[in-house]
């Protein structure tokens, strides 16, 4: 079996997507031609912006990131991103409350990585989100744009709570040569994590949303599923659900909202 990284297998969505979709890609999927080619295919697409990415104005004329920064309010405003292969793009740039921002500063600071030496403007740079978008500001608003990266999470999380919560690194070690096995296992685990999400998830969130006023996290319930499967299937139904409020809810904070409060926030 061949393994593409993130960045070579970017371009394999042009095959998938047609006229008016919207595509929403992490920087692992950041790429300029690809951007290119999806706009002549006439769909749209919401990505963050790579750091020192060149920018330039519709003459032209360079944009300077430092400039840029100084924006207190933000940033919304159409340029070319890229110095040979130019795309042009809504540039999004949202403040970052202190906190949060003083927290991604303190993390890159710790990073210890020796090819690393962040400049003062980097420092800067992580204290706004930046996104790139071919949504007009007709359709979306600045903080519309904010929303809609962020219900993106909610795919990886159930991405991380089918790998780390179910182990999946462990079923396909790399040992396991034959691509036959492989694809069994994988299929098998899926046909698994659909049961997990219907007879599970589905059947208690809601109801326990109403009557306990907490939100399953998938996470939690995945690793707790996968540490305790044997109990579970014998467990009655009242008990199960005692158990899923006391170790698979998200904590209440005041200060950050949980995944699933966030995707109903972001469809009101």
């Amino acid at each position: 079996m061949h393994l593409q990284n993130d960045q070579s297998d970017s371009g394999r969505i042009l095959s998938l997507v047609k006229k008016g979709d919207l595509l929403i890609r992490d920087l692992g999927y950041f790429s300029l031609a690809v951007f290119n080619k999806l706009i002549k295919a006439e769909v749209h697409f919401l990505s963050r912006l790579r750091y020192g990415v060149t920018i330039t104005d519709s003459k032209g004329k360079p944009v300077l990131l430092k400039d840029l920064l100084k924006q207190k309010k933000g940033v919304d405003r159409w340029v070319y991103i890229g110095s040979e292969n130019k795309v042009w793009v809504r540039l999004v740039m949202i403040p970052v409350p202190a906190g949060q921002a003083a927290q991604k500063v303190r993390k890159a600071k710790q990073d210890r990585d020796a090819r690393l030496n962040h400049s003062k403007q980097y420092y800067d740079w992580l204290r706004f989100n930046v996104y790139i978008t071919t949504v007009d500001k007709s359709i979306w608003t600045a903080h519309e744009v904010y929303k809609a990266y962020r219900v993106r999470w909610q795919i990886e999380i159930i991405f991380k709570s089918w790998k780390t919560g179910f182990n999946l690194q462990h079923i396909l070690n790399e040992g396991c040569t034959n691509e036959h096995r492989v694809r069994v296992s994988i299929f098998l685990m899926l046909l698994f994590m659909c049961l997990f999400m219907q007879k599970l998830y589905v059947r208690y969130k809601k109801e326990i949303e109403r009557k306990a006023d907490k939100r399953i996290s998938l996470l939690r319930l995945s690793m707790y599923v996968s540490n305790n499967i044997k109990e579970i299937i014998s467990l009655p139904d009242k008990l199960l659900k005692e158990i899923i409020i006391l170790h698979c809810c998200y904590d209440k904070r005041s200060d950050r909202i949980n995944m699933t409060d966030l995707y109903q926030y972001s469809k009101n």
